[in-house]
């Protein structure tokens, strides 16, 4: 079995209304309570706890989402005035950014709760080189 990442634990300093942000934002099923955690299962693979901290570290998630997702964050994020960008430097605010070298794909960077810095992209990245690559090209 090849390796996989099952769960992953991220620290926000109020649990409830981050759950609720990520929940509604990547339109995810219902959080549930699990232990210390209020866990969201993001796909048929990755649960997400959520754990309250004192003095959360932001953390870079990006989540994978179809074109049709990703127009309605984009067009909430130009509806509210959230700020989005390009690049994760933020040098091109309110731009989209490609996720491919050759132009393909779509993606954005936004802050979310306690400054984590997220990202939505619409297609996974293929300039991997072929030695660091889980599987031959297709």
């Amino acid at each position: 079995m090849p390796t996989a990442l099952h769960h992953m634990i991220v620290p926000v300093s109020v649990r409830d209304a981050a759950v609720a942000w990520f929940v509604d934002l990547l339109e995810l099923r219902e959080p549930w309570l699990n232990g210390f955690f209020s866990s969201v299962q993001l796909d048929d693979h990755l649960v997400l706890n959520f754990a309250a901290a004192p003095r959360p570290e932001p953390l870079h998630l990006a989540f994978l989402v179809d074109d049709e997702h990703f127009d309605r964050v984009r067009a909430r994020f130009d509806a509210d005035g959230t700020l989005y960008t390009a690049d994760p430097a933020g040098r091109r605010p309110h731009e989209v950014g490609a996720v491919d070298l050759d132009g393909s794909g779509r993606r954005l960077y936004f802050r979310g709760p306690d400054g984590h810095l997220l990202e939505v992209l619409t297609a996974r990245y293929t300039d991997v080189p072929v030695a660091s690559a889980s599987a031959p090209p297709a």
